[in-house]
């Protein structure tokens, strides 16, 4: 009797990279010591146009690596979305992506898999550590305020190694196990219109709109060197994708009801741009998402979604925080605004049936 081997499932891991070659001098020698027993595992690297030596390194001391180029940089959506076609086309299973800015540990993937290969699921979150506070979280699971903010929950706390695996809004992109399956179902990986920032929240919401769940898995650790400051910069793309995610996946009578905590949120969003000067960010941010040009993709794509979902705002909402609890917005005003934003919350879904 011949004997057939069972072909094992296939991980891709992406990174997406742009003038990251110091990140890289010491994120590749980790995983080029990684050895997978239970799976196959390919590196993906998508470097997006850089102009350091990022390219030359790799193909200098990586070459068991893959190396896809852009001509061009297309974002970290860009950059990923490649990575997302090139896994369809290489039969794999799940998809890790993995920042640049990213220090792993030993085995890391093992118990995503673990979890991956007995359930299903959208998203898989790695225990997302801060670099070179080790000691300390990045995120234990991302959070969906109702009017589309993201924030890392537990930022900046001591970790005390007591978590178990949970159900969470969304996955941070930093550091997250991805199912091919639920990815084929949405038709996509992460909205292009997006560029960078807040992809992985719109993801993770547009998964559990399919009906797919969003879990961290806390034995798989990764350090990541997150520095919220640098992501402060990216107003633009923060106010501008906020405002796209929750018009494309609410339902309309949902945005109805949640009119009037919007429009007190812009006008307060409105100031504090202008307080610390980055009005003609968002007023860019308006130009963009009102124009006709805009406004028709974005029909389309919630058409899609709209069409596709299982599961209804009401269920939705119960997940969601009427609070923004992260450390480094700490302030009096916020917690003024918690006050007032999470009353309106628990009121509004009090009323949302559908």
């Amino acid at each position: 009797m011949q004997l057939t081997m069972q072909k094992k499932d296939k991980i891709i891991l992406v990174i997406p990279s742009y003038n990251g070659v110091d990140y890289l001098r010491s994120l590749l020698p980790q995983l080029a010591e990684e050895n997978y027993v239970d799976f196959d595992l390919e590196v993906v690297i998508v470097d997006n146009a850089s102009t350091d030596d990022s390219v030359d390194f790799i193909k200098n001391n990586f070459s068991q690596f893959t190396l896809l180029e852009n001509k061009e940089n297309t974002g970290y959506v860009g950059a990923n979305n490649l990575a997302y076609d090139y896994a369809k086309k290489n039969d794999a299973k799940y998809l890790y992506l993995l920042n640049q800015d990213t220090e792993i540990t030993p085995s890391f993937l093992d118990p995503l898999y673990a979890f991956a290969k007995n359930n299903k699921f959208g998203s898989l979150q790695s225990k997302l550590k801060l670099f070179p506070e080790t000691d300390k979280i990045n995120t234990l699971g991302n959070v969906i305020h109702y009017l589309g903010f993201g924030y890392g929950s537990f930022n900046g706390d001591l970790d005390l190694g007591q978590q178990k695996i949970a159900q969470i809004n969304y996955a941070s992109g930093a550091g997250v196990l991805l199912s091919m399956e639920a990815l084929n179902n949405l038709g996509y990986l992460f909205d292009e219109t997006m560029f960078a920032y807040l992809e992985d929240l719109d993801l993770g919401w547009s998964l559990n709109l399919l009906g797919f769940e969003n879990y961290l898995i806390p034995t798989s650790v990764v350090y990541h060197k997150y520095q919220f400051q640098r992501s402060m910069k990216q107003a633009y793309w923060f106010e501008r994708n906020r405002l796209w995610v929750i018009l494309k996946n609410y339902k309309i009578a949902t945005l109805v009801f949640l009119f009037p905590a919007w429009l007190l949120m812009e006008l307060g969003q409105i100031y504090f741009a202008w307080r610390n000067d980055y009005l003609k960010k968002k007023i860019k941010a308006y130009s963009f998402l009102f124009s006709a040009k805009e406004w028709k993709i974005l029909l389309k794509k919630r058409k899609n979604i709209q069409d596709k979902r299982v599961i209804n705002d009401r269920k939705i909402l119960q997940t969601f925080s009427g609070n923004i609890l992260f450390q480094p917005l700490h302030s009096t005003i916020l917690n003024i605004a918690n006050f007032i934003f999470d009353l309106y919350f628990q009121i509004l879904r009090l009323f949302i049936v559908w």
